[in-house]
């Protein structure tokens, strides 16, 4: 080609006009290569149900195919089910740690129960002998009075034969400890005296018992503040394993009761040498499906390890 023929050609050429062919103006290139990937893909038969890969999910992920059996050169419906016996152990495991939390808990509950029985037991014996302290207080109280009421009777009388009735009663005695002689001109004094030491002395009686129901009374107090607390303690221990049950155990049950769900299917699954992955999603998708709405806590590992094992399409981050 000369010189002035090229520049011809440069100077004719045009990219933003479309060439034109006997008359007619051309497809462009991208469009014509458009136009063969499409054939191409219209050109290959694909199994009911099947996408090429590249459209099923995110590129970076292997999934077989619909038509893929489970048992082939290698038996996948064992590996799966040895993986599935694995997440189940490990669920289990992790229940277990949570079961040891409230097997601690529990048996410091059962602690402060037969503590707080101890309590009760010595609360109402100290009731019952409190009891009888206030008696004996009343009783002694009510010598000290007589005592004194007695002596304010002869004192009154004043006459030798209501002294001796006193000193009798009383066994009034002397410094020396002979008896009174009621007909003493200090016979007076003498009574006065010693009826006023008996008084004190039945009344101090009066007040060891007193002293001691009080003791009873402030035990008691005691005694019940701590099984109060201890009444609480045990309610947010109940209130912790609860929580437990609710929030952590019960979920991971539930998401065993999946997995196990899941291994009965493998194993029916396991009977049939034709068997396929399309035959396994086309049951684990609805399964997993109405399981989630039946059981919402369910956890989000144990339902990814589902959709992985089973060869369900999962968002790119879980694959």
């Amino acid at each position: 080609m000369s010189d002035s023929q090229e520049v011809e050609i440069n100077q004719g050429f045009d990219p933003m006009v479309a060439p034109v062919e006997n008359g007619k103006v051309a497809e462009e290139p991208v469009t014509r290569n458009l136009n063969s990937v499409d054939e191409s893909i219209d050109g290959q038969s694909y199994f009911l149900g099947e996408v090429p890969q590249a459209h099923l999910v995110d590129p970076c992920a292997f999934l077989p195919l619909n038509s893929d059996r489970l048992i082939g050169s290698v038996n996948m419906v064992e590996k799966l089910l040895y993986e599935v016996g694995i997440l189940i152990e490990e669920e289990v495991a992790s229940i277990q740690k949570h079961q040891k939390r409230i097997t601690f808990w529990e048996d410091r509950i059962e602690k402060n129960k037969a503590l707080i029985k101890k309590h009760e037991i010595r609360i109402k014996q100290n009731n019952t002998d409190a009891l009888y302290d206030k008696k004996n207080r009343d009783y002694w109280f009510g010598r000290a009075e007589e005592v004194e009421i007695d002596y304010s009777h002869a004192e009154v009388a004043n006459r030798h034969q209501d002294w001796a009735w006193l000193i009798k009663k009383y066994g009034l005695k002397n410094a020396d400890g002979t008896e009174i002689n009621a007909k003493n001109h200090c016979v007076e004094e003498l009574c006065n005296g010693e009826t006023k030491n008996l008084s004190a002395e039945y009344r101090a009686t009066g007040n060891k018992y007193e002293n001691a129901r009080k003791e009873k009374e402030t035990e008691n107090s005691r005694l019940v503040r701590e099984n109060a607390k201890l009444l609480n303690t045990n309610d947010m221990l109940q209130t912790y394993i609860s929580a437990t049950y609710a929030n952590d155990i019960e979920p991971l049950q539930d998401g065993i009761l999946l997995l196990k769900e899941l291994g009965q299917k493998l194993k029916s699954v396991g009977q049939d040498d034709k068997a396929t992955y399309g035959q396994m999603r086309a049951w684990a998708e609805p399964f997993l499906n109405d399981f989630i709405k039946s059981n919402s806590r369910v956890p989000q590992a144990v339902v990814t390890h589902f959709r992985k094992l089973t060869s369900i399409p999962l968002p790119p981050e879980y694959c």
